[in-house]
């Protein structure tokens, strides 16, 4: 029995959180309500508060949630290729995976791409702490395929390329190209150049 009460707690938890992510993704954070939570839950709104003690926490575990799942997913794809392959293909793989999981219609990372930027001051503070095992991931993947002539900043890189992939949910509506395609020509553009390395423009 008691079994079967855990179970059914972290079902409703789970449901609560499903709900919050989907809201969140399409009003922000400013615009969510509990009340809205609660009925894409199939719930009462006083029942989410057995479950979250506020709005504030609730969305701070869809906003970790978020930034778990795509770092795991993007870790499992690169780390499947083996140590064989090379630092560019690792990082193709890299940038291929975020984008098919930013454009996979998962509410959670879409949540994070939307309410983000209206997070209260301390939660976006800790969701940024979150978010360094993220950024540190793509850190590595950077450093390991800069060529050692580079004079390009990785860091730099790094931002620009975090935030134009990040940008793919804004802009992308279904039809000329898949998301493969997109995050295909994505990672040609990062990894080749825009210009390519033999354009005498500039």
């Amino acid at each position: 029995m008691a079994i079967l009460f855990h179970m059914s707690i972290e079902s409703g938890k789970q449901r609560i959180l499903i709900s919050a992510a989907r809201i969140l993704r399409h009003k922000g954070f400013v615009a969510t309500k509990m009340s809205d939570i609660a009925e894409g839950a199939g719930m009462l709104a006083p029942s989410i508060y057995h479950h979250f003690k506020s709005k504030n926490i609730l969305v701070e575990q869809v906003m970790l949630d978020g930034i778990y799942n795509n770092t795991r997913h993007i870790m499992a794809k690169v780390e499947v290729l083996g140590a064989d392959r090379s630092p560019s293909e690792r990082l193709r793989a890299g940038i291929i995976a975020h984008i098919e999981y930013l454009l996979s219609g998962d509410d959670f990372s879409s949540a994070v791409n939307r309410a983000f930027g209206e997070l209260p001051d301390d939660m976006r503070q800790r969701v940024l702490a979150a978010y360094s095992s993220f950024d540190n991931y793509w850190r590595d993947l950077l450093v390991a395929a800069s060529p050692e002539n580079s004079n390009l900043d990785t860091t730099v890189a790094r931002k620009f390329l975090i935030a134009m992939l990040d940008s793919c949910p804004a802009w992308y509506r279904a039809g000329r190209l898949t998301p493969n395609q997109i995050a295909n020509q994505a990672a040609d553009l990062f990894i080749g150049g825009f210009l390519g390395r033999n354009s005498d423009a500039g």
